[in-house]
């Protein structure tokens, strides 16, 4: 019982750190200041734009655990606001491709790039030796946090 207690206190206490880190790099509040019809989980779907030129409605699905449907209403709400263009895959009728539209690439751009002046104004104050054990921790944490969610999606 005491070992369940303490996973939980766990995950709360770094659950509780994302929350402050992101609290510290104020990100998200780009998007939302000049897109202000952008949700927090449209803003999530954009970001696999980062990794990705084209997504389609399987892979929202599956990256962030919802319903076919409920990924494709986000999609075709980012589609009614010009942020997204939909085709089909050339190889597969049966799926969709999703793209950026240029003026969705614009924003992301813009978005993206003000994340990385948040963020480059709290580096350069930090220490070199603390900037480079920053880069490694985070690193460390991407590795660690992918290897979990496929183990999380591999029960399923």
């Amino acid at each position: 019982m005491s070992e369940i207690k303490d996973e939980q206190a766990h995950s709360t206490e770094i659950y509780l750190n994302f929350q402050k880190i992101l609290r510290y790099l104020n990100l998200g509040k780009g998007l939302k200041r000049r897109t202000p019809g952008i949700t927090g989980t449209q803003m999530r779907v954009l970001s696999l734009f980062n990794e990705k030129e084209v997504i389609n409605i399987s892979e929202i699905s599956r990256e962030f655990d919802m319903s076919i449907q409920s990924a494709n209403n986000i999609i075709r709400r980012l589609e009614s606001i010009g942020y997204v263009e939909i085709s089909k895959n050339e190889k597969d009728k049966r799926i969709s491709d999703i793209k950026l539209t240029p003026y969705g690439m614009e924003r992301f751009d813009e978005f993206r790039d003000n994340q990385m002046k948040t963020l480059n104004n709290i580096i350069n104050l930090i220490d070199p030796s603390e900037r480079e054990l920053l880069g490694a921790a985070v690193n460390n944490v991407a590795l660690i946090l992918a290897r979990g969610s496929e183990k999380v999606a591999n029960k399923k």
